[in-house]
């Protein structure tokens, strides 16, 4: 191989080996928690570059690892309250709004990656006949910050990924006693 870069990985192997079943799944989900928990830092910082979004939007990026597979997903989305009303992730309500009884919270992350198309009301429904014509609502442009992110971390995850392994592993071993 003229030019490229050797590494020789036998004693992680051999590292990696002296792990049970459950310490290598333990180091491999934290690498890919870190990893995962970057790249949602991307698309944070993406948000607060398109919308400007605030704490309470931000948390509807949502970094998730995968309990049965190796791998992690980044995602929007919304979860909706728990049983003792706490846990609401992903809903914006503006500031107008907040501390107000019935304020409901919208999924604007949805609706900011791809946009929305134009929207008007209607004049009359079987039951109800509106007081004034039906009219344009307007739209929401396509901000598009998590194809951004995607075009962004692309070529650096595999690499920071393969570092995150190494070091997990490394960690995990030396806490069990495998070094």
């Amino acid at each position: 191989m003229a030019g490229g870069m050797q590494y020789d990985d036998t004693n992680l192997q051999r590292m990696f080996a002296e792990l049970d079943a459950k310490q290598r799944a333990k180091a491999l989900k934290g690498a890919f928690r870190r990893e995962a928990n970057r790249v949602r830092k991307t698309a944070v910082k993406n948000i607060r570059g398109s919308i400007g979004g605030d704490r309470e939007m931000e948390s509807g990026v949502r970094a998730i690892v995968f309990k049965r597979k190796a791998g992690f997903r980044v995602t929007i989305g919304t979860k909706n309250l728990g049983k003792n009303g706490k846990g609401a992730r992903g809903f914006y309500i503006s500031r107008s709004r907040r501390g107000k009884a019935g304020a409901t919270g919208k999924p604007v992350l949805i609706w900011a990656e791809e946009g929305t198309k134009y929207r008007h009301t209607k004049t009359a429904t079987r039951v109800y006949t509106r007081s004034r014509k039906g009219h344009s609502t307007g739209r929401m442009r396509r901000y598009g910050f998590m194809s951004k992110t995607l075009n962004e971390v692309r070529g650096t995850v595999t690499d920071s990924l393969h570092n995150e392994i190494i070091e997990s592993i490394t960690r995990t071993s030396k806490k069990y006693g495998c070094t």
